[in-house]
């Protein structure tokens, strides 16, 4: 007896002698089975009735398996229909030819019964599996809009009582329970940001992705969004700016994710009266873009964490800043998903160099 005794399974080969066998052998095992004696058959059934499982035959005429599962993988609603093959070939370069070409496994003539459900049954708990996996990953992104959504008006309010209850100029030791709130706000906020940004790195859409835009710009906009922060440490804010005005490809919000990160960051561990520098160099196909400070860079026991998530350093924010350990880790995966590269260097004078490199489009 089958494991997915309702399973329909859909069978395709030119041969009726083989349909016959393979209908017999499935049929008693309780699965569903639909026939089909070639492509045109087999596309327009997976189509309509869309199987849990596809039993295809490699040597069909006019169009064979491997070019019938290329349109299946093809077909946004056969995509991820498992895919046997049936062959009598046995060659280890026929098999890769049909992995390629999207199948997962390869059933031999003459049929065995014991191995045809055998590796149905196997492929059908595997396909149930990611189903099941897909709808929980949903259900968890869907848990993290609800849960961002629900904690940020309470945040909003915790934070409006804070300035209330300084506007009634509070006692020393009421201050400074507001701070300590304030402070646990803050870092509040920050997981739910940075939470909500590992999130929509999951979303495989990226409409911006490859699309040129104005980095020079880009920094230019960072930096005057950060100059009150840099302000309020007495922190100077320097742009060495380049000449020239190849844009940089790839997302321009995930960009701009990326540097302000980086910046912000340089700000949160550089000591008051310090410089933070940022620069730009064209060195074709890629831009490099570095923010360096003079903070007291990073112990070298702890560099390799630095880009892992919830990573957690010894150093600490010069400011009373807040830190949730993702910030870092979204900034790489950001990157990668743009064919960027991330990385951090510390020189011996001090300080430290985050750096990032991306795609330069060709000078117009």
């Amino acid at each position: 007896m089958s494991l997915n005794p309702k399973a329909t399974l859909l069978v395709v080969d030119d041969t009726p002698t083989n349909l016959r066998i393979m209908t017999k052998v499935l049929s008693g095992a309780g699965y569903q089975v639909i026939v089909a004696t070639g492509s045109a058959a087999a596309l327009e059934l997976a189509l309509s009735i869309k199987p849990d499982l596809i039993l295809l035959d490699v040597m069909m005429p006019e169009v064979d398996g491997l070019e019938t599962c290329r349109r299946l993988r093809a077909g946004a609603a056969t995509k991820d229909i498992p895919v046997l093959f049936t062959t009598a070939l046995a060659e280890t370069s026929d098999k890769l030819r049909g992995f390629q070409a999207g199948g997962l496994d390869y059933i031999t003539k003459p049929y065995q019964a014991e191995e045809v459900l055998a590796r149905v049954a196997t492929h059908l708990t595997l396909a149930r599996q990611k189903r099941e996996l897909a709808a929980l990953l949903e259900e968890r992104s869907r848990f993290m809009r609800i849960a961002a959504h629900d904690l940020r008006n309470p945040l909003s309010t915790i934070t409006s009582s804070i300035h209330l209850g300084r506007l009634d100029k509070p006692s020393p030791v009421t201050a400074k329970a507001l701070q300590r709130i304030e402070s646990a706000a803050r870092r509040m906020n920050a997981i739910i940001e940075d939470f909500l940004s590992l999130r929509l790195l999951e979303d495989q859409s990226d409409p911006g992705l490859g699309l040129p835009f104005d980095l020079i710009e880009l920094i230019g906009q960072v930096l005057e969004q950060q100059a009150f922060a840099a302000a309020s440490k007495r922190i100077e804010l320097h742009w060495e700016k380049p000449a020239g005005t190849t844009p940089a490809c790839g997302n321009r919000s995930r960009c701009h994710q990326i540097l302000t990160n980086y910046v912000s960051n340089a700000l949160k561990y550089s000591p008051a009266g310090t410089r933070v520098t940022v620069s730009a160099a064209l060195t074709t196909p890629r831009w490099r873009v570095e923010v360096r400070d003079q903070g007291p860079g990073v112990r070298e026991a702890e560099r390799g964490k630095l880009f892992l998530e919830f990573a957690k350093i010894s150093n600490l924010p010069t400011g009373g800043e807040t830190s949730s350990g993702l910030g870092l880790a979204i900034v790489k995966r950001l990157a990668e998903a743009q064919g960027g590269v991330v990385g951090a260097d510390f020189p011996a004078d001090g300080g430290s160099v985050f750096w990032v490199e991306l795609p330069a489009t060709a000078t117009p």
